[in-house]
């Protein structure tokens, strides 16, 4: 074909005849590199892709196998074991029977309280089943949905709440098996017998178990109880709102029951650490409302109750139990102590005094061991199977209630409760009734020398109710000059600082403005006197054990100024053991007993403990030993036992106390036996407005201490005729003089090594142990051997002072 005939040249001539040619299209730089790369990383993800599902499939396949096997394996539950399984028990020592006896069952009906479903309205059930389970009666013991949100939850943490995948079925099987194990394991054995527990019982069966045994904080276990305590009505009279609020409890019981909350804390500058006021403050009321409104939208959303019901419920005025508006309307279900009964009539039960101490003490290890709440270590008491074995004498708890049962046994010689008594209408009804008047009432306890509680017993009369107030061992009160023993003689006593004979000046060592008459100064403190007279002191030179015998106010707030505050608080709390507060460590508490808020007559009587036991100290205990339910034993703070004092400072101290006995304010406390006196120290205490009386008594056995006063701070009617060393008597002298010939009773105090302690003469003119030519007192001197100053007549009048060394400042 010629050139003319060719096809036309795809490139063009311009209007100038030159040819344009056209440009060639490039990819941007970055598609180019795209282009290059993407097919290797595509092919390299999918390749990834198929391993992991491979490798799933794989791992799925031997879990399923593992499941199975596993679920094969897991033990079928009952319904009918919650009612015996891990049962805590409560034993004292018989030694008639030479063994072990049962006391006190913890898993009492007290703590729950079974009712059959029939009794249970149908919006009460709907309202757990809303709260907890909305798709409980369709699934077949297990929400699939819900587990695998909880799996999830196991370990992103997402949901603070433990149970956001159980069902009502998986957490009854919880409470049967105690298996509380956080772990898939213990997942997997769950649903396997929750599907069991389904196939084995019917929906209203569970429902039931479900409602009877679930916790609603602290002891409170079942409906019925939660009713009782919150409401103080029976399941089947709660309302639509009522309960609601008892079913926003079992999520978490101890943050939304309505009695949740927390006490205020102080820091203690003295150990750096926080102790709890006695300030309350109510945490559980809000955090129970916004779920109880939640649950209410659930049920309304659910069909189970109407629009108009659901505002109804909304808007309802709930009237709790521990409200002063609930007492004002129930005072028919008030006990003595102002508490109020959860059990009907017939049904109430009532603890004894050791059980109700046994079970605070235990909380209290508790709580210390782990930081939880009262209720919360109350809760798992009463399921945890603990085998709780006590310290007490049972014989001896008998006789002491004995004299309890009457007021009149422990004033015998003295007065009598007719003369006592506060005579009170308060309804303005014209008579006058037990519950009305205010009586006399007191605590005592016995502590042996190895901190070992022998018998308890908090209060006069017939005990009704459980844990509640005990004048011995949970409500503090005023010590006086019961506490100069553990605090400014002791402390001086043990640093050398004073011997039996160290002469000091009787005269009120501190000086402080006079609220009576402003601008002006009075001296502090000054001695009790029978009289008006408020200028009670003799400016002379005395000796340190006359001090203490007659109850001198100003010679341990001298040794208080002269030593420092600091030291004797230190010494009382730290070595003794005593549980002051941080507003103790001033002059009026450690010298004359005027504390912050007091302290208990146990915790009195087991800082006196070394006095009696060569200076040996254990924390007082009634509980000897806890088996768990492995037979594991538990640590105990009973079972520390150590040295604080030296055996001399306990043997000088112990016959200054029995000085008082012998020649002192205690001498209405002696005890003779076949015309013997029988050795008996101890120190009596007494406040300025005549509140309360104690004393506290050693013998070579024991500690004891005993308390008396009003509920209320009231001056004691008749107080000038009641002396508290004859009170502790009429309760324990009789038994001390029975079981003093007693093969296990010791016939006397310890006495130290030979030559630690030295016997003698007193010089009347030093205090010091007596010369040949030194004019003597009648009575006897003990001292240390460390610090036994020898008088030789040189120094006659110039003895140690206290007072001198600083009486210029």
């Amino acid at each position: 074909m010629s050139e003319a005939n060719r096809r036309p040249s795809s490139r063009r001539k311009g209007s100038s005849g030159k040819s344009h040619k056209k440009k060639a299209y490039r990819k941007p730089l970055i598609l180019r590199f795209l282009s290059g790369t993407g097919t290797v990383i595509l092919t390299t993800f999918l390749s990834f892709f198929l391993l992991f599902a491979v490798t799933g499939t794989i791992c799925a396949i031997a879990a399923a196998i593992y499941i199975t096997n596993y679920m094969d394996d897991t033990q079928k539950v009952s319904i009918g074991e919650l009612a015996t399984s891990y049962q805590t028990n409560v034993y004292e020592w018989d030694k008639s029977l030479d063994d072990w006896v049962v006391t006190y069952s913890v898993q009492a009906e007290l703590q729950r309280i079974p009712i059959t479903l029939d009794k249970v309205p149908q919006y009460t059930r709907d309202a757990f089943v809303c709260a907890e389970d909305e798709r409980f009666y369709s699934h077949e013991g297990v929400d699939f949905k819900r587990t695998a949100a909880s799996f999830a939850n196991m370990v992103l943490h997402f949901w603070n709440s433990e149970q956001g995948g159980s069902t009502i079925t998986q957490q009854l099987v919880k409470n049967i098996t105690q298996d509380n194990d956080k772990s898939p394991q213990r997942k997997i054995r769950e649903i396997k017998r929750a599907m069991r527990l389904e196939k084995d019982y019917s929906k209203d069966e569970i429902l039931e178990a479900y409602l009877n045994y679930i916790g609603f904080g602290g002891a409170a276990n079942g409906i019925e109880m939660a009713a009782r305590k919150y409401f103080g009505k029976h399941t089947e009279e709660l309302t639509i709102a009522e309960s609601a609020c008892l079913a926003a409890i079992p999520q978490s019981p101890e943050q939304n029951n309505p009695f949740a909350g927390k006490n205020t804390t102080e820091r203690n500058p003295v150990t750096d650490t926080y102790y709890y006021t006695d300030t309350f403050i109510n945490t559980g009321r809000d955090a129970n409302r916004t779920r109880m409104e939640y649950i209410l939208g659930q049920m309304y959303s659910n069909g189970a109750i109407t629009f108009d019901e659901y505002q109804e419920a909304l808007n309802e005025h709930l009237v709790f139990t521990d409200t002063d508006e609930f007492k004002l309307a129930h005072p028919e279900k008030l006990r003595d102590d102002g508490s109020v009964s959860l059990m009907d009539g017939e049904e109430q039960k009532s603890t004894t005094w050791v059980i109700d101490e046994v079970l605070n003490e235990f909380a209290q290890i508790l709580m210390d061991e782990r930081g939880i709440s009262k209720d919360r270590a109350m809760q798992r008491i009463n399921n945890g199977g603990y085998q709780i074995y006590t310290t007490v004498d049972r014989e001896m708890q008998a006789y002491i209630e004995d004299k309890y049962s009457d007021l009149d046994n422990l004033l015998a010689g003295m007065t009598n409760k007719k003369a006592t008594t506060f005579y009170r209408d308060l309804d303005g009804d014209g008579e006058y009734t037990d519950e009305e008047n205010l009586t006399l009432q007191s605590g005592f306890t016995a502590i042996d020398y190895r901190g070992r509680v022998l018998c308890t017993v908090g209060g006069v009369g017939q005990k009704v109710g459980s844990l509640g107030t005990s004048f011995a061992s949970t409500e503090p009160q005023q010590p006086g000059s019961a506490i100069k023993p553990v605090t400014a003689y002791g402390f001086a006593l043990d640093k050398d600082y004073i011997t039996w004979g160290t002469h000091v000046l009787d005269y009120p060592p501190i000086e402080m403005d006079d609220p009576k008459h402003p601008g002006q100064k009075k001296l502090w403190p000054t001695n009790y006197a029978d009289t008006n007279d408020t200028t009670v002191y003799t400016n002379q030179k005395i000796d340190i054990y006359y001090a203490l015998q007659v109850s001198k106010n100003t010679i341990p707030a001298l040794i208080c100024k002269r030593y420092g505050v600091e030291n004797v608080f230190n010494f009382a709390t730290q070595t003794l053991g005593l549980q002051l507060r941080p507003r103790d460590k001033d002059y009026a508490p450690l010298s004359v007993g005027a504390l912050d808020h007091g302290v208990t007559v146990k915790n009195l009587a087991n800082a006196y403990m070394v006095y009696g036991s060569g200076g040996m100290y254990s924390p007082a205990h009634i509980i000897e030993k806890i088996t768990t339910t492995d037979g594991q034993e538990m640590d105990l703070p009973g079972s520390v036992y150590n040295r604080v004092i030296s055996e001399e400072t306990a043997f000088v101290m112990n016959k200054m106390l029995q000085n008082v006995v012998q020649n002192g304010t205690g001498t209405s406390g002696q005890i003779i036996k076949n015309g013997k006196f029988l050795p008996i120290a101890g120190k009596t205490g007494t406040t300025s407005d005549w509140y309360d009386l104690t004393f506290v008594g050693l013998n070579p056995h024991f500690v004891s201490a005993i308390w008396i006063g009003y509920s209320k701070n009231k001056t004691i009617q008749n107080h000038f005729a009641i002396k508290s060393p004859l009170l502790w008597k009429n309760v324990i002298g009789e038994w001390i003089q029975q079981h003093y010939d007693d093969e296990d009773f010791e016939k006397d105090f310890p006495t130290p090594p030979e030559g630690t302690v030295k016997t003698g003469q007193v010089c009347a003119q030093t205090g010091k142990m007596a010369g040949a030519a030194c004019p003597k007192e009648q009575l006897m001197g003990y001292w240390k051997a460390s610090n036994a100053p020898y008088c030789d007549n040189r120094e006659m009048g110039l003895g140690y002072n206290v007072y001198e060394e600083y009486a210029d400042e």
